[in-house]
């Protein structure tokens, strides 16, 4: 399943209607429940951007394959908020020096929810009906604003027995894993709701219970936390001659001219908008080969991904270490396990194969040192940073490998048309790069500075030459670039 922008989702065109969860004014009664350190920085970003926030917001479209029933679809989407905590809490704006800080929660209770229908549109054309709902969602979802999560379906003339399903929500009450289960448990609760049967969903605990105790366990951080030393000796590092600044950055090289670049940006983004693409690296059968290289050599294929990488990043910039962030789940016990919510933290990761010749020649020593950090997710960042003197959100270059292959109804993804979706992101001096692994193979999907296009094409398109050859070859040589410094001062780079 591709992590795209909506407007890089095949829309369809047809009837549009939103639905929209509504509750009254006097619902809303105070929680002395803490917002998770994540969720705090976000809606502190809300607060001081104001009238400039727009379109931050994450989520997923699919088909339901039934009719469109309006009134079983209303009643799902009431399950839905009501089985979540997280749908039923916003935050309050203080002025500064009040009591309670600058934001507190509030929630509303569950039997308070409803859900009301917004027609949009009918018989619209696919270019209408992708630009209506990308502008509803970008102007409507918001850290300071409730509803957090809004849906709209999508009814195609001639297509009776299926309807499209896309959402959107903030990041505060939604992670990617959110974004994977709710195909399932949408299309759960709307089948109950048309056959009247029982929808066998489990049930699970609340992200507001989470976020509380994840701030007393910060509170509990100081400077002899092992967290803290380990993110230190990471940002201390500069053993990696391509990244020597103290936060972790994309590799810096020269773009050769003649670089090829079979992986591109899709198209050219929004003024102040990062650019993005999304590409197959391998389809089914090659991930099986790559994971079986992997295995064969006493390694796994997530050692496999970052070896690759390593060799992308010797071939450019001359050096095989690599350092970047990655993001980890903190669903740490099963009452998380399918709720809700932002369960997301971040751990180093510092990849350093040393001198390999080949690429199964560094998978032992890749596994082992990319694993050095594993361990820090357990404690929230922010804490961490403000000991360090560190960002609540390191910038710079981010590395996500997930393996979502047995997730329930993975198999369905394709011919459901899903797909997890993020919106345009304002330009920042960030590269991200998400690798996923489902049953028709592996993508990756990226978004990055638009002035930097150049640079991550050539290295994502060098990084998939290696998975192909790697594929094809059963191994793959390490080449090192170099860069001398000549008379006058310029610059030869040769490849050896």
């Amino acid at each position: 399943m591709e992590y795209t922008e909506l407007n890089d989702y095949s829309m369809p065109g047809g009837t549009v209607t939103a639905w929209e969860p509504a509750v009254e004014a006097s619902e809303w009664q105070a929680d002395s429940r803490q917002l998770s350190y994540m969720h705090l920085e976000h809606a502190r970003r809300a607060v001081r951007e104001g009238d400039d926030w727009y379109s931050q917001w994450i989520g997923t479209a699919f088909r339901i394959e039934r009719p469109l029933d309006r009134d079983a679809f209303s009643r799902t989407l009431v399950a839905w908020y009501r089985r979540h905590e997280a749908f039923r809490t916003s935050v309050r704006v203080h002025e500064a020096g009040h009591l309670q800080g600058d934001l507190t929660r509030i929630t509303v209770a569950a039997d308070a929810i409803s859900v009301r229908e917004r027609a949009f549109g009918t018989n619209l054309e696919p270019a209408e009906v992708s630009e209506l709902v990308t502008e509803y969602f970008n102007t409507t979802v918001t850290p300071l604003a409730w509803p957090h999560c809004i849906a709209v379906t999508v009814e195609t003339p001639g297509v009776d027995d299926s309807f499209l399903v896309v959402f959107a929500a903030d990041h505060t009450v939604m992670d990617a894993y959110t974004q994977v289960f709710a195909i399932r448990e949408l299309t759960a609760l709307y089948l109950a709701e048309v056959t009247g049967e029982t929808h066998g969903l489990a049930d699970f605990g609340s992200y507001l219970d989470f976020s509380d105790a994840e701030r007393r366990l910060g509170e509990q951080i100081d400077a002899n936390n092992a967290a803290v030393s380990q993110w230190r000796d990471f940002f201390d590092d500069t053993a990696t001659a391509v990244q020597p600044e103290s936060i972790p950055r994309f590799p810096r090289f020269d773009v050769p001219a003649d670089a090829p670049r079979t992986i591109t940006a899709q198209r050219t983004p929004d003024e102040g908008f990062q650019a993005t693409l999304s590409h197959w690296l391998l389809d089914a059968a090659e991930t099986k080969r790559f994971d079986s290289i992997c295995k064969a050599a006493g390694s796994s294929m997530t050692a496999g991904v970052y070896t690759a990488l390593s060799m992308t990043s010797a071939a450019l910039a001359g050096s095989a270490d690599l350092r970047f962030i990655g993001p980890v789940h903190t669903r740490n016990a099963i009452e998380w396990g399918e709720a809700v919510g932002w369960f997301v933290g971040i751990i180093p990761v510092a990849v350093r194969p040393g001198r390999p010749v080949k690429f199964t020649d560094a998978l032992t020593a890749v596994a082992a040192t990319s694993a050095q950090y594993k361990d820090v997710g357990g404690a929230p960042f922010a804490p961490v940073a403000e000991l360090i003197g560190g960002d609540v959100t390191p910038p710079g270059f981010v590395v996500s490998y997930i393996d979502l292959r047995h997730a329930e109804g993975a198999a369905e993804w394709e011919p459901r048309a899903a797909r997890v979706l993020r919106s345009a992101t304002r330009d920042a001096d960030e590269v991200y790069f998400w690798i996923n692994r489902i049953p028709t193979g592996v993508n990756v999907s990226s978004r990055f500075p638009a002035e930097d296009a150049p640079a991550v094409e050539v290295f994502l398109s060098t990084f998939h030459a290696i998975l192909k050859q790697i594929v094809a070859d059963g191994d793959c040589e390490y080449t090192y670039r170099t860069a001398e410094l000549v008379a006058g001062g310029s610059t030869v780079v040769s490849d050896r």
